[in-house]
């Protein structure tokens, strides 16, 4: 891994915090299978610290899925029925909020956390 400078700078950044580097990666913009391949390849992320983060970073997400799947459910029904429903506030606040930290928020916690390290070396 060392070959390539992101997955060594991951791999040391790794070695020093190995749970707050598992977070950043798992929510860096990286496809999910480059995020998942390279925090296997190092060592201090075990088993327990890998799980740990796919269940913070993946439990937000499996909830606010199912939510908006209900929502949409409710309304297909209610439609199917001849009635509106109001906007849900709370879910559509969430989903500007999860767009806007998911292009830009954590790109720039992903870069820093990256020019820190570099920093480091």
């Amino acid at each position: 891994m060392e070959e390539n400078d992101v997955f060594g700078l991951v791999e040391r950044g790794v070695q020093r915090h190995p749970v707050k580097s598992s977070l950043i990666v798992r929510y860096s913009p990286f496809p999910q299978l480059i995020k998942n391949f390279a925090l296997s390849l190092t060592k201090p992320v075990t088993f327990p610290i890998f799980l740990l983060a796919i269940c913070i970073h993946g439990f937000p997400f499996s909830l606010l899925w199912a939510a908006l799947g209900n929502d949409s459910s409710m309304r297909l029904r209610a439609s199917e029925m001849g009635e509106s429903m109001a906007a849900n506030v709370v879910l559509n606040s969430l989903l500007v909020f999860v767009t806007v930290f998911g292009f830009v928020v954590s790109p720039a916690i992903t870069g820093w956390w990256l020019a820190d390290l570099r920093n480091e070396s």
